[in-house]
């Protein structure tokens, strides 16, 4: 089963695995497992809802990283988690496998970021028959490449982009089934004299939780 996981990176680096503990408010720790010595599993529970975790230490990035499932506990998890230490590395991943192995080498490729950051332009279209443009140097190009890759292997990808001048944005794709209708989205033209504010493709993602507010 494929299951989508939010990567948060601790803010005190951890060269070896010590076992660090994690208790949020109001959830029910179910199982603990020590799958490898650097890869712990839980399983927590709160309103008859379960929830899956990973934390996971990386020799390589001398980081501790914390894995948390999409699914509807997700914000709720981390609002009642009991330390501040871990935030957002603004990556995900999916895991397919079951084997610690696997896990690991998903975990590991995930949060091998380049030290230089990629340029990515999206100049999307005005009104109909406008051209579109996607201008990027190699790095940002060749990630775009490795989402679109995993957005057809895994029918959605997020990926993190940065413009010329850093203001950083999520890039979310989504291959869609055949038979879904585009129809049921807006428009993708964003000339404001013609067109009202757009909608946010909901309904073509079914791992993130998007909102017309995001």
């Amino acid at each position: 089963m494929t299951t989508l996981f939010h990567i948060y990176r601790s803010s005190t680096r951890f060269s070896s695995f010590s076992k660090p503990k994690i208790h949020p408010r109001g959830f029910t720790l179910i199982e603990e497992q020590s799958l490898a010595p650097t890869l712990q599993r839980f399983h927590f529970k709160k309103d008859h809802q379960l929830i899956q975790v990973f934390l996971y230490s990386s020799s390589i990035q001398e980081e501790l990283y914390m894995l948390i499932e999409e699914c509807e506990l997700t914000n709720r998890f981390m609002e009642d988690l009991r330390t501040k230490d871990y935030h957002d590395a603004n990556v995900d991943v999916f895991l397919v496998d079951t084997n610690p192995a696997k896990i690991i080498e998903a975990i590991e490729q995930a949060v091998d970021l380049p030290e230089e950051a990629g340029k990515l332009h999206i100049y999307g279209q005005q009104m109909w028959h406008s051209d579109a443009f996607i201008v990027g140097n190699r790095e940002a190009l060749e990630r775009l490449r490795n989402a679109i890759d995993q957005a057809l292997q895994y029918g959605e990808k997020r990926e993190l982009f940065y413009p010329e001048d850093n203001e950083a944005f999520d890039l979310y794709i989504s291959c869609t089934e055949d038979s879904f209708a585009m129809s049921q989205l807006d428009p993708p033209y964003h000339d404001p004299e013609i067109f009202s504010k757009r909608k946010n493709p909901v309904q073509a993602f079914r791992y993130y939780p998007l909102t017309n507010e995001k």
